[in-house]
């Protein structure tokens, strides 16, 4: 019997339902689910961990259907967290509305991390698809695994940081007449982006893209340093060659090759043999 495959999305994100419609198509998977984090937050949960530290978990959802993690296959996690519920600021429901809401955020966390070898996306104790992984880090790390990403910074004053190189632009924080080299802090930032960009999908061990030939091992290496096999990196051109300018953790999937390669994904990790708890 084939295995609910499980999409975690916010509503309206349109890769998410382009990848439920490739799965969904004739000829594709039929146990596709797709929960938004209201669904979770309005569901029942059991959530059980035994003596050695193994999580079980049974979702009763608001239809009724009850989704028990051994009959999942695989799972896209985008998600960006639970709703959050409360009364006037300051006041005991507030309060309490703010304790239930980490308590069944954590729930979640604990959830994806016991479901982790069919997870698809970052796992964390944050149970949100960026974790703790800021675009800066992510920044960071694509840098220190060999790729060529562009500069980012910023300076107390403009005139610290010189004229833009090519394809960065300048932004004063705050309007003043001095022009470039007035005492105002300034963040270095890449070029808004043109028509003409190019990315990397990053889907297991596949590297999809028209780079893929001559960045395919350092994405692996970033992968292993981000702690997901599932991305994007969005790339501009520079007269010396094409820069990383962004690192998505949730890959916007607005390529049908794009789609159609993170729905195998799924489909393969899905078909990937897993320890019934004892």
């Amino acid at each position: 019997m084939s295995r609910t495959l499980l999409l975690l999305a916010a509503p309206g994100d349109s890769g998410a339902a382009a990848v439920a419609r490739a799965l969904s198509a004739p000829g594709g998977h039929g146990g596709v689910l797709t929960l938004t984090p209201v669904d979770l937050a309005r569901a029942r949960w059991s959530h059980r961990v035994n003596g050695e530290g193994e999580a079980s978990t049974r979702i009763t959802l608001p239809t009724g259907q009850v989704l028990d993690d051994r009959a999942i296959g695989a799972v896209l996690h985008r998600l960006p967290g639970l709703p959050l519920t409360a009364g006037p600021e300051n006041s005991p429901s507030a309060k309490d509305a703010l304790y239930t809401h980490s308590e069944r955020q954590a729930l979640v966390a604990s959830w994806l991390l016991s479901l982790a070898p069919r997870v698809i996306g970052l796992i964390s104790a944050y149970g949100t698809a960026h974790g703790t992984v800021s675009r800066t880090t992510a920044l960071v790390h694509a840098e220190q695994c060999g790729l060529p990403v562009a500069r980012r910074g910023g300076a107390t004053r403009g005139g610290l940081v010189g004229q833009p190189s090519p394809g960065e632009r300048h932004v004063p924080r705050l309007v003043w007449p001095g022009g470039p080299g007035s005492p105002v802090p300034v963040d270095v930032l890449p070029e808004e982006p043109t028509a003409y960009q190019d990315s990397l999908l990053i889907a297991g061990d596949r590297v999809i893209g028209p780079r893929a030939g001559d960045y395919g091992e350092r994405c692996h290496r970033l992968a292993d340093a981000l702690g997901t096999r599932h991305f994007e990196l969005q790339f501009a051109p520079r007269a010396t060659g094409a820069v990383v300018t962004d690192v998505h953790l949730c890959p916007r999937l607005d390529d049908p090759l794009h789609v159609q390669t993170t729905a195998s994904f799924m489909v393969a990790v899905a078909g990937q043999p897993t320890r019934s708890p004892e």
